[in-house]
C-alpha cells in the first residue's frame, strides 16, 4: 500500500523492502524520491489499512505537540466505514457472555444496529422490566485482529525511530500509548466503569443526563446502557435562535459542566463531538459514549487552575513557566527563549475577543512552539486541550457572544485555594513525611553498598550502542555481495581453465566440443551472477 501510494522511500528508509513482493523492489517502481504532499499519501495509507491504523491515525491527530499542523489536518479526516456485523452474530454474542438465552434477557432485540464502529456496535433493546436500554456489542475476533496489527505497527515504529528524521516523533511511544488504549477500548466494562463514576458524579444534577450501566447485563464483550433520547446537538445548532431551544443556557450548561470535570471531577469526556451530546426535554443535557475519556491528576489540575488564573491577570511569562514544568523538556532547553515565544503568543491572543479567536489554531500555535524546543506534553494535558477546543467551537457556535474565561475563572480560584485548605495540607504533610522516613531509613545502606563495590572494584558502566543495528545489517549484507563476487570470479577462472586443460567429458555445441565440466561451471555462474544483480538492485544502491 506504501508502493501505490508513493510512499516507497518509506519502505526502502525502514529497511523492510525485503519483504515486498518482487516486482516492488526495484527502485524506478517503489519510487524513493519524496512527495510533496506525504500528510495526505500518509493519511491515505492508513485508510486503506484497515480500522486499526485509522483509530492510530486518529489518535496521532490529537499529539500536535509531536506532529506537524499539516499531518494532523489530515490525520483528523481519515474515516473508516465499517459494516455491521449479522444481529444474529450479535445475540449469539450476548448469549455467550450473559449465559442466557436472549428471549429470556430482553423483551426486544433489534435486528438492524443503531450504528457501528471497527470495535462495536450498538443495537436497541427493551428489558423484561420494561426499560429502554442500549447494547454495546464487542466485534468477532476483533482483539486478534487487533493484536496482529500492534505487533506489526510496533516493529515499524522502533525501524523508523533508529532514523533521524522520525525521531522527533516518537513513534515508539505513541504506539505503545495507542496499544493500551485501544486494549482499554475492546474491554468494554472499562467503559462501563467510566459511564458509572460519571452518572455517580452527576447522578443529582438537574441540567446533565449520563446514561445508567445495568452491571447484570454486562461483560467484557457485552455493554448496556440506559436510552438517552433528545436532540443531537448537530441539528440543533443548524436552528434560528429561539426556535424550541434556548441556545444561550444550552451553550453555558454545556460549557460549565465540562469546567466541572476539568476541576473537581479529574475525569473529563474526551470525545465530545456533536454526535456524542444531545439536547433533552427542558433544555437538559445528555452526554453519551464514554468510550475516550480524559484523566487530570491533582497535580495537573492545580496546574490548570494556576495556568488560567496567571492568564486572568495578564501573567503570560508565568503562565509560559507552567506550561514548560507540565511538559517534558530536553535540560538543555533556552527557557528565556520558550517563554518568550509562548507569551507573546498568549498574549495576543488575550488581546482578542473570545468569539474572534480560532481555538483550534491558537492551541496548535502553542503546540508548535512545544514540538520546536522538543517538548512533549502529557496525554491528558493534549487531550485536555483538544476537548477544550471543541467544546469552545461548540458553545460559540450556539451562543457567540458567552465569556468562556469569566465562567472558568471561579473554578480555578476555588481549586488553587483547596491546595492550601488544611485537608490537602495535611495530606501532602503525611506524603513528604512518608518519603522522607523512606529516604533516610534505606540511604546509609544504598551508600554503603556504593563504597562496598568501589572498594571491590566491581563498579559496572554499560555503553549501549544506539542505532547502529541498520548498519551493521548492510555492512554484513556489502560482505556477502563481495564474498559472492569473489566466489564468481573464481568460477569464471576456472572454468576457462578447464575448458583450455580439456578435462573431464566432452560436450559438442553448435560444432564445437568443450569440456562438460567447464560449460557447467559456466552455467553455475551464470545464475550466480544474476542473482547478485538482482540482489544489488533490490537494495536500491546501485
Amino acid at each position: 500500500m506504501c508502493v501505490s501510494n508513493g510512499l516507497g522511500f518509506l519502505v526502502a528508509k525502514l529497511g523492510v523492502a525485503d519483504r515486498l513482493p518482487p516486482w516492488a523492489r526495484i527502485p524506478s517502481i517503489t519510487k524513493t524520491k519524496k512527495p510533496e504532499d506525504l500528510p495526505v499519501r500518509f493519511a491515505r495509507v492508513l485508510e486503506e489499512l484497515g480500522p486499526t491504523a485509522v483509530k492510530f491515525g486518529q489518535m496521532m491527530s490529537s499529539r500536535p505537540d509531536l506532529l506537524p499542523p499539516e499531518y494532523i489536518e489530515e490525520l483528523e479526516r481519515i474515516c473508516h466505514h465499517v459494516a455491521p456485523f449479522p444481529a444474529d452474530t450479535a445475540r449469539s454474542i450476548v448469549e455467550d457472555e450473559l449465559r442466557d438465552n436472549a428471549s429470556d434477557l430482553f423483551k426486544e432485540f433489534s435486528k438492524e444496529p443503531l450504528a457501528s464502529g471497527s470495535i462495536a456496535q450498538v443495537h436497541e433493546a427493551v428489558l423484561k422490566d420494561g426499560s429502554s436500554v442500549v447494547v454495546k456489542v464487542r466485534r468477532p475476533r476483533i482483539e486478534e485482529t487487533v493484536e496482529d496489527d500492534l505487533s506489526i505497527m510496533q516493529f515499524l515504529a522502533e525501524q523508523a525511530d533508529k532514523l533521524e528524521e522520525f525521531k522527533p516523533f516518537r513513534l515508539p511511544m505513541l504506539v505503545e500509548e495507542f496499544g493500551r488504549g485501544i486494549r482499554n477500548e475492546m474491554n468494554l466494562m472499562t467503559e462501563g466503569a467510566h459511564t458509572h463514576r460519571f452518572h455517580q458524579a452527576f447522578k443529582d444534577d438537574e441540567t446533565l443526563v449520563i446514561p445508567e450501566v445495568h452491571w447484570n447485563y454486562c461483560s467484557p464483550k457485552v455493554l448496556t446502557l440506559s436510552m438517552v433520547k433528545g436532540t443531537y446537538l448537530n441539528e440543533l445548532a443548524d436552528t434560528p435562535k429561539g426556535a424550541n431551544f434556548d441556545n444561550q443556557k444550552i451553550a453555558e450548561t454545556i460549557l460549565d459542566r465540562f469546567l466541572t470535570q476539568f476541576f473537581e471531577l479529574g475525569l473529563f469526556h474526551a470525545d465530545p463531538h456533536l454526535g456524542n451530546i444531545l439536547v433533552m426535554k427542558g433544555g437538559k443535557i445528555g452526554l453519551i459514549d464514554f468510550g475516550l475519556t480524559g484523566r487530570l491528576g491533582d497535580t495537573l489540575r492545580r496546574q490548570l487552575g494556576t495556568y488560567v488564573i496567571a492568564l486572568g491577570n495578564k501573567q503570560f511569562e508565568f503562565a509560559a513557566e507552567i506550561l514548560l514544568e507540565t511538559g517534558a523538556f530536553p535540560p538543555d532547553i533556552n527557557r528565556s527563549e520558550f517563554k518568550a515565544e509562548v507569551s507573546g503568543l498568549l498574549e495576543r491572543y488575550y488581546n482578542v475577543p473570545f468569539e474572534k479567536i480560532d481555538l483550534r489554531n491558537a492551541f496548535q500555535e502553542v503546540m508548535r512552539s512545544v514540538r520546536r524546543f522538543n517538548g512533549v506534553m502529557p496525554r491528558n494535558f493534549v487531550l485536555l486541550g483538544k476537548t477544550l477546543v471543541t467544546i469552545g467551537g461548540m458553545v460559540l457556535r450556539l451562543h457567540p457572544e458567552i465569556d468562556a474565561a469569566e465562567l472558568a475563572k471561579p473554578y480555578a480560584r476555588k481549586l488553587i485555594v483547596n491546595k492550601f485548605s488544611p485537608e490537602n495540607v495535611s495530606k501532602g504533610l503525611v506524603s513528604n513525611l512518608h518519603h522522607l522516613s523512606m529516604l533516610l531509613r534505606t540511604a546509609p545502606q544504598d551508600i554503603r553498598q556504593i563504597f562496598d563495590r568501589m572498594k571491590s572494584g566491581v563498579v559496572e558502566f554499560a555503553i549501549e550502542h544506539r542505532g547502529l543495528e541498520r548498519y551493521l545489517i548492510d555492512l554484513d549484507k556489502t560482505g556477502n555481495r563481495l564474498a559472492l563476487s569473489i566466489m564468481l570470479a573464481a568460477i569464471i577462472i576456472s572454468s576457462t581453465s578447464i575448458l583450455t586443460a580439456e578435462l573431464g567429458p566432452k560436450i559438442r555445441l553448435f560444432g564445437w566440443e568443450a569440456s562438460g565440466l567447464g560449460l557447467l561451471g559456466y552455467l553455475f555462474g551464470f545464475f550466480l551472477g544474476i542473482w547478485l544483480v538482482i540482489g544489488i538492485f533490490r537494495s536500491g544502491r546501485i
